[in-house]
């Protein structure tokens, strides 16, 4: 994970996080909306040794540090990870009280699903929900992103698109979802994988 720094002549100077990267990968990371909290993916592994699965596979975790004297320290594992699935890339809404994240925990619809889950004022969390069938697939729906006006956008290879992952976007509401979900189309999307999308609202 690395940080871009532009000033005001656009000039951009690139530094890697020290504090949060290991030995093995990281990824795919969204800070709270004071800036002070970091939430990352990262492969499952502790004391130093990677932990797989039943069937031997490596998954993923959301992990989160906070921002203390301008470095990243108190990294901890979220308390919903598990070490039997994949609990990865996460989203936070714009007032900071939900993370969205990937998941394929018991209850997806597909090979993965959008889930929800509540950020409490002490920073522990609620039971993760899943968006729903208008959102999931029995695909993979990866990657969400929310806009500062509340837009849930995503990559899913199991609604209509163009090939591949498609990048989709859906009005956050109740659950399950109720509304529309429309591919964001061509030039964003493409017959290839398209995902991580990112958007400044301003």
């Amino acid at each position: 994970i690395y940080r871009v720094e532009t000033d005001s002549n656009g000039l951009s100077e690139v530094s890697k996080l020290d504090e949060v990267n290991s030995r093995w990968h990281e990824s795919t990371s969204a800070l709270s909306p004071d800036g002070k909290t970091l939430y990352f993916t990262r492969n499952n592994y502790k004391n130093g040794k990677i932990v797989t699965d039943d069937d031997g596979y490596v998954r993923l975790k959301i992990y989160r540090a906070h921002l203390r004297d301008s470095i990243w320290s108190d990294i901890e594992e979220l308390s919903i990870n598990s070490d039997s699935y994949s609990i990865a890339h996460p989203a936070v809404s714009p007032d900071g009280n939900t993370l969205y994240f990937a998941s394929d925990m018991p209850g997806s619809s597909g090979l993965s699903d959008i889930f929800k889950v509540a950020i409490r004022e002490d920073g522990s969390f609620g039971a993760p929900e899943n968006l729903g069938p208008k959102v999931n697939t029995s695909a993979r729906e990866t990657f969400p992103y929310v806009s500062s006006d509340s837009i849930l956008y995503f990559a899913s290879d199991g609604l209509p698109g163009l090939g591949g992952l498609d990048i989709f976007a859906a009005k956050l509401g109740q659950l399950p979802y109720q509304g529309r979900v429309l591919n964001v189309g061509a030039p964003v999307n493409s017959p290839m994988d398209d995902f991580t999308y990112i958007i400044d609202g301003s």
